[in-house]
């Protein structure tokens, strides 16, 4: 029954990282365009903001799968 618990929130995490990880990516790719907008640049902070939404959505899937494991073993 305790493997079947587990199971389930790692796949309820795993799930909500898709849309986490859109979210970012979204959101990292207004701030860029409205700040190469405003500086006039050529799309420099667009890739850079994405870039850093994609990996604040990873790291954060990262630490909420490894504190579902410490709760696990707990």
């Amino acid at each position: 029954m305790e493997d079947k618990k587990f199971l389930l929130k790692l796949l309820a995490v795993t799930s909500s990282f898709l849309y986490e990880a859109l979210a970012a990516i979204i959101v990292g790719f207004l701030i860029g365009y409205g700040l190469d907008y405003l500086f006039g640049l050529d799309r420099i902070l667009t890739i850079i903001f994405m870039v850093v939404g994609a990996i604040a959505a990873v790291r954060n899937f990262m630490v909420r799968v490894y504190r579902l494991g410490a709760n696990e073993n707990d």
